[in-house]
């Protein structure tokens, strides 16, 4: 079954093909890296578990397709991991230039690998976290989609990568900025400063985790300052920290999505 998503403008989604590729990413036998097939693109994988929710998220539930651009097209992907969000902002924007950055340097060569694979164009790819300030930092590397400068994962091995600021990418202007940089996300919004009055939308997946400063607030303030008006949105019902009843223990996390747009302009 296919989504021909004509009121939208989004491309079509071929629902069976998805649920094909979903399934047999979760099945226990499934390699645990490989390539697969799926939307017309060939996707070099690894953590086939993240994956499979990943593509879910992102081609079914399609939690980060915004609004048309503003001109000129240029969006920001902090945290590329292995290329699906930026194949996903490839297919709903053909003509934009896209900086994704990746810092673990892995999967980063996967990410380009997936980049060259599919004939992707205007795509700079840039091996380095997203951060407050330039300079070399310990990363807990997850060979995952959970690696991070502030939050150790389970399993987890410490790396040293090369930070940047994402003030010196906007300029003049950017179209999009998305972040899910694991824990990181409010130094970055804080380092934009004034500078995010030039952008234009903005997707955060804020990362609450009871190990970590809560910041939520100083994000949206920010978000708020710079004329941006906001939406949080919970993901969806597997979020369970966020969906009633209510709780919170010691050992609190959870995840939501914030999009944000300047409505003024």
């Amino acid at each position: 079954m296919t989504d021909q998503a004509v009121t939208t403008g989004q491309p079509a989604i071929d629902h069976d093909e998805l649920s094909e590729v979903v399934a047999r990413l979760r099945d226990p036998r499934c390699p645990a890296t490989g390539t697969l097939t799926f939307g017309g693109f060939t996707i070099e994988y690894v953590s086939p578990q993240a994956c499979a929710s990943t593509i879910e998220l992102l081609f079914d539930q399609r939690i980060y397709d915004v609004g048309p651009l503003r001109g000129p097209e240029r969006i920001i992907d902090g945290g590329g991991w292995i290329g699906l969000s930026t194949l996903r902002f490839r297919s709903l924007y053909p003509d934009a230039h896209i900086t994704v950055f990746e810092p673990d340097p892995e999967l980063f060569a996967i990410l380009c690998r997936n980049i060259e694979r599919n004939g992707l164009t205007n795509v700079q790819p840039v091996q380095a976290a997203l951060a407050g300030r330039a300079e070399q930092r310990a990363f807990m590397a997850s060979g995952s989609d959970n690696g991070s400068l502030v939050a150790a994962p389970w399993s987890s091995t410490s790396i040293q990568v090369p930070t940047i600021p994402v003030s010196g990418y906007v300029d003049p202007s950017v179209s999009l900025l998305k972040l899910n940089i694991e824990g990181a996300e409010a130094d970055v919004i804080a380092e934009l400063g004034s500078r995010l009055a030039s952008v234009d939308q903005v997707l955060i997946e804020y990362h609450g985790f009871a190990e970590l400063p809560q910041s939520l607030h100083e994000i949206l303030a920010r978000l708020d300052q710079n004329g941006h008006t906001y939406i949080v949105s919970h993901f969806n019902a597997t979020n369970r920290s966020c969906v009633p009843p209510l709780r919170l223990d010691r050992n609190y996390r959870y995840f939501l999505l914030i999009y944000s747009r300047r409505l003024s302009d």
